[in-house]
């Protein structure tokens, strides 16, 4: 069986293999400046450059059984990421983006079986940027915890 990392959010990996495939799409990164605006009598406000704001990304994964991504395993997994309020480390193909929180995420079933369980579901995740991630903090917390 061949392979395929695409890449990783948190414990949600996206790969491609001859028995399974669970890859995202539609990838958009946001990346905003923060100003202060300052109020003049008479005249117009006056921006300040105060420093970048957080980027936010957003992308859709394709969740489909007869591909072995049931959503009734993988929806409830984004759940428990997205109410533990985490930051997770999020790499899409050869971009490390660093670490992200689970803004939102909405899910379009598409297809249930007979019994009313989603078999093709189409999420939308939106993730915001964890400030004051360090990958050395990052890596020496996880040695630890393996010692």
């Amino acid at each position: 069986m061949n392979i395929g990392i695409l890449g990783m959010f948190g414990t949600v990996p996206f790969w491609c293999s001859d028995k399974a495939v669970l890859t995202f799409s539609g990838v958009q990164v946001s990346h905003p400046a923060r100003y202060a605006v300052h109020d003049v009598i008479g005249g117009k406000p006056v921006p300040e450059f105060v420093g970048p704001g957080q980027k936010e990304v957003s992308f859709s994964v394709h969740l489909m059984s007869a591909f072995n991504a049931p959503p009734s395993v993988w929806v409830p997994v984004l759940e428990t990421m997205l109410d533990s309020g985490e930051s997770y480390r999020l790499l899409l193909g050869p971009d490390y983006f660093g670490a992200y929180c689970l803004d939102s995420f909405s899910e379009d079933r598409k297809f249930t079986d007979g019994h009313g369980i989603p078999i093709d579901s189409e999420v939308s995740l939106t993730l915001k940027e964890a400030s004051g991630f360090n990958i050395f903090t990052a890596a020496v917390s996880a040695a630890r915890s393996l010692l």
